[in-house]
């Protein structure tokens, strides 16, 4: 054998160890089952990604600050800026708010397709502009008709 078979047999070995790696890295993902609509796993990947851009300032009164995960519901936790937990009537401000809450969750196609048809509830927990907690109001398919 010459140098030159030695060299090129070395560049093929070295080429199919480097190809073997990366089938071995890479081929698994493909294989792996993606997460149910609806389950815990989805629900939670789904949370992780809005939650790389929290918190967010929606208007001048709210503020997203994360959303979370339990099996069969999606949370969103909202804080009212300018809001003090003493000041708020929490039946008053549940009765005002499901409404306008079931009619955006139901109209909106991603909170619509993503969670509503699928089976999941949406909570939305409320916050004063200290953390207290002031109202907690659920959003279920059958509020949308599913």
């Amino acid at each position: 054998m010459n140098k030159t078979h030695v060299k090129r047999a070395i560049v093929w070995i070295c080429a199919g160890l480097a190809l073997g790696y990366l089938v071995w890295w890479v081929v698994p993902a493909y294989f792996k089952p993606a997460a149910v609509p609806g389950s815990i796993e989805y629900l939670r990947q789904e949370a992780a990604g809005l939650n790389r851009s929290l918190p967010a300032q929606l208007d001048e009164k709210t503020e997203l600050m994360v959303t979370e995960a339990a099996p069969g519901i999606f949370i969103y936790k909202y804080r009212l800026v300018e809001i003090a937990v003493d000041r708020v009537d929490h039946q008053k401000f549940a009765a005002s708010a499901k409404p306008l809450l079931v009619k955006t969750a139901c109209d909106r196609p991603e909170t619509r397709e993503e969670f509503l048809k699928k089976g999941v509830t949406l909570r939305y927990s409320y916050f004063d502009k200290d953390r207290k907690h002031i109202a907690t109001l659920d959003v279920t398919p059958a509020d949308c008709g599913f």
